[in-house]
């Protein structure tokens, strides 16, 4: 019993310890964003590699990162083309274990053994994973009347600021 508590204690450690933040993502080490122009003004963010308690800042995150890189070139509007999350569910095994222990004493001409075997079942532990991706076009401010899903990458900002900050 004492295995699987450790197993279970050392998974959920793991897990607390793997809250996605406003960085860039470095794969395998730290969860975070990636983007990428598309085309001339389209571009893509994806954040993720997140957890399912994560999940529900995936969308704030990009949003964020969106109305950066908008701003970076100079502009303050940009159009949602899409967005979509993905899940993936991993499986993390532990085998099962036995540990022997005894002991043996001599008394007289006769030895006397005693042993005793502890087993521990194996345990599987399933790991949610989750990615969000938003692509978007940054758009001039006389496209702002015949777009739609116009987003003002400075509302942007002034309202997920203090959140961003939080999780850097």
């Amino acid at each position: 019993m004492k295995i699987k508590t450790l197993i279970l204690f050392s998974i959920s450690a793991i897990l607390l310890g793997c809250s996605v933040r406003y960085v860039e993502r470095v794969p395998g080490i730290q969860p975070g964003y990636v983007d990428q122009q598309l085309g001339e003004n389209t571009y893509q963010v994806k954040i993720g590699e997140a957890w399912p308690k994560d999940w529900v800042d995936l969308e704030k995150f990009a949003l964020y990162r969106a109305a950066e890189i908008t701003e970076s070139k100079s502009k303050r509007y940009f159009t949602i083309l899409s967005s979509s999350s993905q899940t993936s569910t991993y499986y993390i095994s532990t085998p099962s274990s036995s540990s022997t222990s005894g002991t043996a004493s001599v008394i007289g001409g006769t030895a006397y053994v005693n042993s005793s075997t502890v087993t521990s079942p194996s345990v599987t532990t399933p790991i949610s994973g989750g990615w969000y991706t938003l692509d978007f076009k940054i758009i001039s401010d006389s496209e702002v009347s015949s777009s739609t899903k116009v987003v003002d990458a400075q509302q942007i900002k002034r309202n997920y600021e203090i959140f961003i900050n939080s999780r850097r």
